[in-house]
């Protein structure tokens, strides 16, 4: 059997007491750099720590821009008051207009926040991305064919949610600072998952096996695809033979069971509402929490199957032996980055060639996550509504 580092199980000074509030997790995580910690254990809290602040920063924008809303409802018109803005990138303009009192700044940085909340996990190639041609008659039927095509298929998704203002000054450096916060809106995703929404996510025999990373590779391995070595050939993850991406599974591929284990579903819901998104989720009335919230910052109304991919990455890293979310696992070794492109890859070419698994398998995860949603509103899920990330080997 692979031996397996277990580096959360190292001696830490005792816990301080878990303070509880909307913004409990970022107190919590500064509480959590401590001398014993490793330098591993310190780049993984700065990361979680800036996704944090990320969403906080979303959901007072929101909160702002609700409070616009209303004081324009009731108080006659009148000339804005600039803002000042600290954190601004030092080559960022202001803003070109006061949208929603935000700067050119904040609402791509939101986008940035959109794309991998809704689209995918990592970029393919962030540097070549925003010094990449726009093809203005880019084939979307080509996108799987190289490398190249994958990049500038997500260069025309990253261009769908930019700010308008924005998509002619995306060569300028400030823009992929502005969308670079991907990395820590994936670590606040990860912490999210393992910490405050884990009680949603695993039952009571699961949650005993979650607090170290052997107990997991123990428990959980075989869950998500873990084929132990034979005398030809070394222990490896199966990407679709894995039981956890299926709502049932007879040990072979079958794609009408594929991408439905409602554990998928909780972790979108968890990444849409918060960490007690998955609260009555099949139920007729599902909860949404009454502060800001990232389904409705963003305005999601539909599945991706960006977003399936996703849910389908982040389940099998939850119940890994990894301690952290990174591109390759740092136990497992399991390239998350290559698998988020097969699950995407698989569902596009599907989507694409209108496979009735794909379509039920949209409409499924439709139903559940928005059940009131407009039955005319992109139900036909054409491809060019699906927005994407491809990612290379």
């Amino acid at each position: 059997m692979p031996q397996r580092i277990d580096s959360e199980s190292e001696p830490t000074t005792p816990q301080r007491p878990r303070i509880q509030g909307p913004l409990a997790n970022i107190l919590n995580v500064f509480q959590e750099f401590t001398p014993s910690k490793t330098q591993r254990q310190m780049r993984g809290l700065r990361e979680e720590l800036q996704g944090l602040l990320n969403d906080a920063e979303d959901a007072f924008s929101a909160k702002d821009s609700e409070i616009a809303d209303l004081s324009n409802q009731v108080v006659p018109a009148r000339p804005r008051r600039r803002r000042k803005r600290f954190h601004r990138a030092d080559d960022a303009p202001a803003s070109l207009d006061s949208q929603n009192s935000e700067t050119l700044e904040d609402r791509t940085r939101k986008a940035g926040r959109h794309f991998i909340i809704d689209e995918g996990l990592f970029f393919i190639d962030e540097g070549a991305i925003w010094s990449l041609d726009v093809d203005d008659d880019f084939d979307y039927s080509t996108e799987f064919d190289s490398k190249s095509t994958r990049i500038q298929a997500q260069l025309q998704d990253v261009i769908r949610l930019l700010p308008d203002d924005a998509v002619s000054r995306r060569t300028e450096e400030w823009i992929g600072d502005a969308v670079h916060g991907m990395g820590g809106q994936r670590s606040a995703t990860a912490y999210r998952l393992r910490r405050p929404s884990l009680k949603h996510l695993a039952d009571a025999t699961d949650l005993k096996h979650f607090t170290t990373s052997s107990d997991r590779f123990e428990n959980f391995k075989q869950r998500i695809g873990y084929v132990p070595a034979t005398d030809t050939a070394g222990a490896y993850y199966s990407a679709f033979k894995a039981p956890i991406l299926y709502d049932e599974f007879a040990g072979e591929i079958d794609v009408d069971h594929l991408f439905r284990n409602p554990l998928l579903l909780n972790i979108h819901a968890c990444i849409l509402r918060g960490a007690d998104g998955p609260t009555d989720l099949f139920k007729d009335n599902p909860y949404r929490p009454q502060a800001p919230y990232m389904e409705k910052i963003h305005n999601i109304t539909r599945t991706s199957t960006g977003a399936i991919a996703n849910a389908a990455v982040l389940a099998i890293w939850l119940y890994s032996a990894d301690t952290k979310f990174l591109e390759r696992g740092n136990e497992t070794n399991i390239n998350y980055r290559k698998r988020y492109r097969q699950y995407v890859e698989e569902l596009r070419k599907g989507l694409t060639a209108k496979k009735a698994w794909v379509d039920a398998l949209l409409n499924y995860w439709d139903g559940v996550s928005f059940p009131d949603a407009d039955d005319d509103d992109g139900a036909a899920n054409p491809p060019c509504r699906i927005f994407l990330c491809y990612l290379c080997d």
